[in-house]
């Protein structure tokens, strides 16, 4: 059974809707993996640990070189196992999170490095962190030392760590023979960690070698991890390459996969090339009659955020749509945010249709940030559903500011349709639902 991309879509490339619900934003992580850009643990722990022969606590101990780590909270050397608990001791005194996990992490690809007893030592940190911190060095040195046997080792831990630990080594592992950690994560059982493992294997092969991860990718059995796969292929690929990550999502056969596809390749351009998206994007739907039009949205959301202007006048020129038209609403509030003259001198020129989508979107934006110029824009508008809704959304926005001023003003209009929406939008500022939250004549 075919299962629909948008299932797979959403928890993989988060933070897509449209923005008639709502402005959405993520974070997202566009480099390969740690193990895949990265020196073997015990080069990291020699840089950290081995520069300072003869080094001691100084008067400030957890003042930070540019590479991280304690400047002067380390031992010399590989050292023994009371030079080690000595370190770990230290280390774990510093108050400085980031800086401690970078300690530890250094400190366990040197004892493993150094031959000392690492388990003990990761089993006697109580702070699960700390000990994710220590364990991650030596996963990173073991497996650049023997990929299999780190991850084999891993199998015995519990979910937590497996799942943080086994994506880092499988990324190390995909730098030295991709296609063997292709088979040992393809036998994994199906869950969490295999999931992580899968993205983690095919964002690293795709560093190296983009083309050939796509086509692995494509030939997975599994659906699921089909799915992944390709998209940890394109967040790589299109760090470097938007035109051939473009080409290839366009060429794919399968509905479903080009779907997906082309959809995590317009997430990755907009927010690298937002002009070559919305170009990319319109040349999509022009060509495939069956392209999912929730590509505006998308593009729209980051594109928008970025370039304002240029991509509420891109809104205007595709084919009207439903996913169009919200965007037209959403980009509108970020248009208004970057030059408040907006509302004044180019609301009124928008076509009407447009003009009654985008009304309460700069209305919210003017009640957020300045109300009183709000309060005059309002009066502007002509009488009618349009206006109630702007209103209901003028007064949600100040509310957010102000709610006790916000609160008076709408108390005190006179009574009929326009003092009942200035009310509703008191109400969905506070949580409840009411009638102003659908722009006239959409969806």
């Amino acid at each position: 059974m075919s299962l629909p991309s948008t299932r797979l879509f959403i928890p993989v490339i988060a933070g897509v809707s449209l923005f008639g619900l709502g402005f959405w934003a993520g974070k997202r992580q566009t480099t390969a993996p740690d193990g895949a850009a990265r020196a073997t643990g015990a080069a990291e722990a020699e840089a950290t640990f081995g520069a300072r022969p003869g080094a001691s606590l100084s008067s400030n101990p957890y003042q930070h070189d540019e590479g991280g780590g304690s400047a002067g909270g380390a031992a010399p050397g590989a050292g023994s196992s009371e030079e080690s608990a000595m370190d770990l001791a230290r280390i774990l005194e510093n108050p400085d999170r980031i800086g401690r996990e970078q300690d530890l992490e250094s400190l366990g690809s040197r004892d493993f490095a150094g031959g000392l007893d690492w388990k003990s030592t990761a089993a006697g940190i109580g702070d699960l962190v700390d000990r994710g911190a220590y364990l991650k060095g030596v996963i990173t040195a073991w497996a650049g030392e023997n990929p299999r046997a780190a991850v084999e080792y891993l199998g015995t831990l519990g979910l937590s760590p497996r799942a943080a630990l086994v994506p880092h080594a499988v990324s190390i592992w995909a730098n030295q023979d991709p296609e063997s950690a292709e088979a040992w994560v393809i036998a994994l059982a199906n869950g969490e960690v295999k999931d992580q493992a899968v993205e983690s294997l095919y964002r690293s092969w795709a560093v190296r070698d983009p083309e050939t991860a796509a086509a692995r990718g494509l030939a997975l059995g599994d659906e699921s991890a089909r799915f992944r796969a390709l998209a940890a292929v394109v967040k790589e690929w299109s760090a470097n390459d938007l035109a051939s990550v473009g080409r290839w999502a366009s060429s794919l056969e399968d509905p479903n996969l080009k779907d997906f596809a082309t959809m995590a390749v317009a997430d990755e351009m907009s927010s690298r090339a937002p002009r070559e998206a919305m170009r990319w994007a319109s040349e999509h739907l022009a060509k495939d009659a069956k392209a999912n039009p929730a590509i505006i949205s998308l593009v729209a959301s980051k594109a928008g955020f970025e370039s304002p202007r240029e991509t509420f006048d891109w809104l205007k020129s595709v084919r009207p749509s439903p996913e169009a038209a919200s965007s037209l609403a959403g980009v509108a509030a970020y248009l208004t945010e970057e030059d408040p003259e907006f509302a004044w001198k180019d609301f009124a020129a928008l076509p009407p249709q447009i003009r009654d989508l985008a009304a309460a979107p700069v209305a919210t934006t003017l009640g957020s940030q300045d109300p009183e110029s709000g309060k005059r824009w309002l009066e502007q508008l002509p009488e009618g559903p349009s206006k109630d809704w702007a209103t209901s959304a003028f007064t949600a926005g100040w509310a957010t500011r102000n709610p006790a001023a916000a609160e008076t003003w709408a108390k005190s209009l006179p009574e009929g349709s326009r003092k009942n929406a200035a009310l509703q939008g008191l109400n969905q500022s506070n949580g409840e639902s009411g009638a102003g939250g659908r722009a006239p004549g959409t969806l």
